[in-house]
């Protein structure tokens, strides 16, 4: 292949990649303005970056395409339906089709029985069948156990993954068991989610997720306990009564954390390397000019 080959075929492939983004980026807006709706109906608070739906919009029907767009969008990449391929939670003899299909069914019977209002109720109802299902389709590693979940974390296994909540404001969107850690999340200012996707806009998903976790180190930061002398003696755990999440101070600024994290790295310039360096600084600055133009 020439260079001029070469060059025009990377070309079309970025370009595939930037339309997939684009198009995953949809998918993930309408499934949390579609859930978002529902949960207001069921005096819920959804994703506070949510647009409105059109008054027209027959909400059942919605609930069932948002779910199949999301899906067709991401499902090549987040499931797997080879029994035995490393994921517990997948169901023998049951296709990508079954899956898009018995989820889809499970979210509009819960939209019509009260599932959103009374989700802990709504589950206890459900077979063993359909909660296999759920638990495919948020890749839970056990089985799921209706009765020791909190309101939160029933509620989440009702929403696709990307229109999941952080419900309780603790920093941590908890899916039945588990707890997942996400940015932005369904608190996050839409101005602040803003900025952040103009960021992040270019970037590989393994560079994202690096940043996330940068976004969300404070929570864990915040919650370590150190004596008199400065040496660490625990850590509180979500649920504990002690548990604080930084991000939900009536007094934190998206600003400031991005100026501290550039604050950070210029203190320890000459202790990492050069490329990580200017790779974090280039994003930091990003972010922080970000929020300035969208006025955080």
């Amino acid at each position: 292949m020439d260079s001029v080959s070469s060059v025009t075929s990377a070309n079309s492939v970025l370009q595939g990649q930037r339309h997939a983004s684009g198009s995953r980026q949809t998918a993930d807006r309408h499934v949390q303005d579609v859930f978002s709706a529902v949960l207001q109906q069921a005096e819920r608070k959804g994703y506070a970056s949510a647009q409105s739906l059109p008054e027209s919009t027959n909400v059942v029907e919605a609930v069932g395409a948002s779910w199949e767009q999301w899906f067709n969008e991401f499902s090549s990449i987040r499931y797997t339906f080879v029994a035995g391929s490393g994921s517990p939670s997948v169901r023998e003899n049951k296709t990508a089709d079954d899956l898009r299909a018995d989820y889809k069914q499970i979210l509009v019977s819960a939209y019509e029985n009260g599932g959103y209002a009374s989700p802990e109720s709504y589950l206890k109802k459900l077979t063993s069948e359909a909660l296999a299902t759920i638990q495919q389709v948020h890749h839970l590693a056990d089985p799921i156990q209706p009765d020791t979940l909190s309101s939160e974390s029933a509620l989440n296994l009702l929403l696709p993954p990307d229109a999941q909540v952080d419900e309780n404001r603790d920093g941590l969107t908890a899916v039945g068991a588990a707890y997942t850690i996400r940015f932005p999340d369904s608190n996050t200012p839409p101005k602040v989610r803003m900025a952040w996707e103009a960021s992040t806009k270019d970037m590989s998903e393994q560079d994202r997720m690096l940043y996330v976790m940068q976004m969300s180190s404070q929570l864990f930061t915040a919650n370590m306990h150190f004596d008199q002398d400065g040496q660490y003696v625990r850590s509180s755990e979500p649920g504990d009564a002690d548990w604080i999440n930084p991000q939900s101070q009536a007094d934190f600024s998206f600003l400031n954390q991005a100026n501290e994290w550039l604050e950070y790295l210029n203190r320890f310039k000459a202790q990492m390397p050069t490329e990580q360096y200017q790779r974090d600084t280039g994003f930091w600055t990003a972010f922080r000019d970000n929020l300035i133009k969208f006025g955080e």
